[in-house]
């Protein structure tokens, strides 16, 4: 039998989430899918909400608090932007299509969705306020939703519908003049 560590579950707890959605979660199924005792996993978690909390966390480390430290590594708005779309290309949609689904049947989660999405929007107002400067608070705040609606939208549609989210944008803000059209 091997020996995982609390990272090998909680890999293996996204696989699920990936493959079945949440009711993929069971300490059951995962060990079943790693080839272990269900004794493994309470060697790692506490219960399964120990369990779901961690990789939850994790999720939002990686797809939230990650993604926007990278991106405020650019050099300018345009330039961040392109990070932050660039690397979201990267991550998988459907875990945030299968996390969404989730907080729809668990309050909890619902808690945690409900940060991770006033954070995005926050980083997203950042942007906005310098993309377009003349525009008031009340309209970068609707901008900044209106993006982030849309962004979540196409998350629904798979992995090319990051390309088409991409291009959105880039039309939006070329037509109000802030984002070259010819990119």
């Amino acid at each position: 039998m091997q020996k995982l560590s609390r990272n090998s579950w909680i890999e293996a707890g996204f696989k699920a989430l990936d493959k079945s959605g949440y009711t993929g979660l069971s300490a059951e199924k995962i060990a079943r899918g790693l080839r272990v005792t269900r004794g493994s996993f309470y060697h790692h978690f506490d219960s399964r909400a120990d369990f779901e909390d961690a990789l939850l966390q994790r999720w939002c480390n990686d797809y939230t608090d990650a993604v926007i430290a990278h991106a405020r590594g650019g050099r300018g708005a345009k330039e961040r932007l392109e990070r932050y779309l660039e690397v979201t290309t990267r991550l998988q949609p459907g875990r945030e299509v299968a996390i969404r689904a989730w907080a729809a049947k668990d309050l909890r989660v619902n808690e945690v969705l409900k940060k991770v999405d006033a954070s995005r929007i926050r980083f997203v107002q950042e942007l906005g306020r310098e993309l377009l400067p003349l525009s008031s608070d009340d309209e970068i705040s609707r901008f900044a939703r209106v993006v982030y609606m849309a962004f979540v939208g196409f998350q629904q549609t798979g992995p090319h519908g990051s390309e088409q989210f991409i291009q959105l944008v880039q039309d939006v803000l070329g037509a109000t003049g802030v984002y070259p059209q010819d990119r």
